[in-house]
């Protein structure tokens, strides 16, 4: 029997999560709880409402159905109090809004049938040399459903590759590894406390799994470093980084992520407070001379995209 696992969505036409023109498969679920997530509609690993004021007529009717008075109207960022809330077990608010305001985020799928989705446009990317990517929430978090997921793929002659924390077992790591030709990953610190701090983890097993996959990975590696105003996007960091990486021949080169201040509406229609809310990108000058620090160690550096 084919394993299951909640997606959020597929983006059909991706051009900047590995080569050539790529389907995106956004799956729900991460151990990690990083204080900036650019997806926070993944963190969690079951299907979840979200409300977009921006959508809303204020017709009432979600409030009207609502069984357990969890809709408050007078809120247009918590609407939904969480706390009393039934759910997707529930959503008849979902059912009654007529501007689509409401939305259950994420729908369980087997691995046999995301394949055969994702097989459709093999045209695509054969023709471009595109192909994959599973990304999250992170793909290491559902070994079964993505080794599966990947393996199908794989026999079916369509390029395969991963975005993910490296925060897990190896053995579930190399489950997964093993049916691909890329892996994209983060480094969020090379300090283990701050690292934590960020993200809610130490990051001893990520550096080891990197050292480890280094040594049993076929494919290419690509290193992300999400450059986090006041957190890791410090020239000390990146030095710390690129010195880590410079001898694991399987990495490709780093790419250095600008802040994002667009997630902001997806806190919002989560009903969170976002702590980074407010916060602005990085200068160009200060993206410049971090690419320059990469560069000095002889390692290929990109800013906001490998491809």
């Amino acid at each position: 029997m084919s394993t299951k696992a909640i997606i959020k969505t597929i983006d059909e036409y991706a051009v900047h999560d590995g080569p050539g023109t790529r389907a995106l498969v956004f799956l729900k679920g991460c151990a990690l709880h990083c204080k900036w997530c650019q997806n926070p509609e993944l963190i969690k690993f079951e299907p979840e409402i979200w409300f977009h004021k921006a959508l809303c007529k204020g017709c009432g009717l979600c409030q009207e159905v609502c069984p357990v008075n969890a809709i408050n109207l007078e809120e247009d960022i918590k609407r939904i109090d969480k706390e009393k809330c039934l759910g997707v077990d529930c959503r008849k608010c979902v059912e009654v809004c007529p501007s689509n305001a409401l939305q259950v985020v994420g729908y369980e799928i087997t691995a046999e049938e995301l394949w055969r989705q994702l097989a459709k446009y093999k045209c695509f990317y054969h023709g471009s040399g595109g192909g994959i990517t599973l990304t999250g929430g992170d793909p290491l978090h559902l070994p079964d459903f993505s080794a599966e997921v990947l393996e199908l793929c794989q026999k079916d002659n369509i390029d395969t590759a991963i975005e993910t924390s490296l925060y897990g077992s190896y053995e579930n790591l190399w489950k997964i590894a093993r049916y691909c030709d890329l892996i994209l990953t983060d480094i969020k610190h090379m300090e283990s406390k701050k690292h934590k701090e960020g993200t809610g983890v130490p990051n001893e097993l990520i550096l080891e799994n990197f050292k480890r996959l280094n040594e049993d990975f076929k494919g290419e590696i690509v290193v992300r470093v999400p450059l986090i105003p006041g957190f890791n996007d410090d020239e000390e960091n990146i030095r710390k980084t690129v010195e880590f990486i410079a001898p694991l021949e399987r990495i490709k080169g780093i790419d250095l992520l600008p802040f994002n201040v667009f997630p902001i509406a997806k806190y919002e229609a989560l009903g969170i407070d976002w702590v980074y809310k407010g916060v602005q990108k990085q200068s160009d000058k200060h993206l410049s001379r971090l690419c320059e620090i990469v560069k000095s160690y002889k390692a290929h550096c990109t800013v906001g995209g490998m491809w």
